[in-house]
């Protein structure tokens, strides 16, 4: 994201109701007491008596939980709430970061590493359990899911984008627009970036205000190669008819530790190539893919009492090292060993959401509902909070901190509207989520609109 991201991610972890027991459910022993989640993410503990549960956001029957009694199989995931806030906080260290604001904004692109783990996060969840329940993984359909999701949304700001670039420049920056509008609408804009030496470690952008769709291309190339590389381990340990988890987990550590020491080592010497470089990132989706393959053991922590006390204290330290990166100095060598701090704070939020979301935790602070509306907007927040100042400086000539951070916040209004009128409608529409086929199609098409209007921007330069 411009040191933002993705609010991407799925954003999809579906609503439901989550049971865990307390005691070893898998070895058919007795069960001392049965916790029911409920979609508000909050966890309820009954000893055979009925437990109020909810779905969906809606109230239902009462549930029996019996002491001693087997809790049913885990078919849906409960919706983790405190994820969908902490999309708020890497949103807000983005906006602060481009607005430049004093003593408080120095490292907040590191919210774009708090959507890579986020994103890892909830894509592994959602592939591993397909694998679970099916056995496979239907390509089309998620690669359908993913263009619903977010390719008209970023064009349409693409678009409205270069609109508005071609009346305010001439010459090389309506070029350079137009190219870089090119390069966004194709995925690759990490790589146009690298390859012209742009530095996003700039706190001010305004040259071009589609700079910040680098991470929305990192995002694309991990969902390309992730479910692909799934489906290669599955299928070779079914061979050999072993199990397929433990093989994924050793795939996923090896491929992360040897990506952590790429961007260590590129770092050094190739600052930018590591900064936009999919390869060198692929270390923090690889960091919230383990929390989703690792959700049972979690699952049996959260059972016990240490277990929940261990989620209050480990979600504020993750906190408190996400935060601490915007006191950051500019001119932090990075990414390098220093992306390592909000990597490790994200997951250690996302692990504690999984222990606990109590009083007193950072999920209930994150569950909060305004917390949770800024995160539902953050994706679209985070495609229009570069062109909102890059229209405010251009054609209205507003400068300096405080107008770029007002211009920041007024552009969440155009998130809450492109996400009811833009993105809602092609995600859910059954005439672009009928068939896969329908869907890949909408990509394309938007896809092919954004890249012929890019390249006129650029021939009337």
């Amino acid at each position: 994201m411009g040191r933002g991201s993705l609010p991407h991610g799925d954003g999809d972890a579906p609503a439901g109701m989550t049971w865990a027991t307390a005691g070893c459910p898998a070895a058919g022993g007795p069960v001392a007491s049965q916790r029911i989640r409920a979609s508000s993410g909050r966890w309820q503990r009954g000893e055979g008596q009925h437990v109020a549960a909810s779905h969906g956001g809606q109230q239902v029957d009462d549930v029996v939980a019996p002491a001693g009694a087997v809790a049913p199989p885990r078919t849906k995931p409960a919706f983790r709430t405190d994820v969908e806030g902490l999309r708020a906080v890497a949103i807000g260290a983005v906006l602060l970061f481009h607005a430049g604001v004093p003593r408080i904004s120095g490292g907040g692109f590191v919210g774009v590493d708090v959507f890579f783990v986020i994103s890892g996060f909830l894509i592994t969840g959602l592939l591993v359990r397909e694998v679970d329940r099916t056995g496979r993984i239907a390509l089309a359909d998620f690669y359908a899911r993913r263009a619903r999701r977010i390719l008209p949304a970023a064009a349409f700001v693409t678009v409205v984008t270069l609109v508005a670039g071609s009346l305010l420049l001439d010459g090389p920056e309506q070029s350079d627009l137009g190219w870089g509008g090119f390069w966004a609408a194709l995925q690759s804009a990490n790589w146009y970036w690298a390859s012209i030496s742009i530095d996003e470690l700039v706190p001010r952008l305004t040259e071009n205000p589609l700079l910040h769709y680098w991470s929305l291309a990192v995002e694309e190339q991990f969902y390309l190669v992730w479910p692909l590389t799934i489906i290669l381990v599955v299928a070779v340990v079914r061979r050999r008819s072993g199990s397929w988890r433990p093989a994924l987990l050793a795939t996923l550590g090896v491929l992360s530790a040897a990506s952590l020491l790429a961007c260590v080592l590129v770092t050094y010497d190739h600052r930018l190539l590591a900064y936009f470089g999919s390869p060198m990132r692929a270390w923090q989706f690889g960091a919230g893919a383990l929390l989703a393959i690792g959700a049972a053991t979690v699952d049996r922590w959260a059972a016990t009492e240490r277990g929940r006390r261990l989620g209050v204290g480990l979600g504020w330290a993750g906190m408190a090292l996400i935060l601490s990166c915007l006191l950051w100095a500019n001119g932090t060598p990075y990414p390098g060993v220093a992306a390592i701090v909000p990597t490790v704070g994200a997951a250690a939020v996302i692990l504690a959401g999984g222990l606990t979301a109590r009083r007193g935790s950072v999920a209930a602070v994150l569950s909060w509902a305004p917390v949770r509306f800024v995160g539902r907007i953050s994706y679209s927040w985070y495609l229009w909070h570069l062109p909102a100042t890059f229209v405010a400086e251009h054609a209205f000539g507003l400068t300096g901190w405080y107008w770029w951070l007002l211009v920041e916040l007024i552009a969440g209004g155009l998130a809450y509207l492109t996400m009811v009128l833009v993105e809602r409608p092609f995600r859910y529409a059954p005439a672009f989520s009928a068939t896969p086929g329908r869907g890949l199609a909408l990509g394309g098409a938007v896809t092919a609109l954004t890249v012929a209007v890019a390249l006129a921007v650029v021939a009337t330069s």
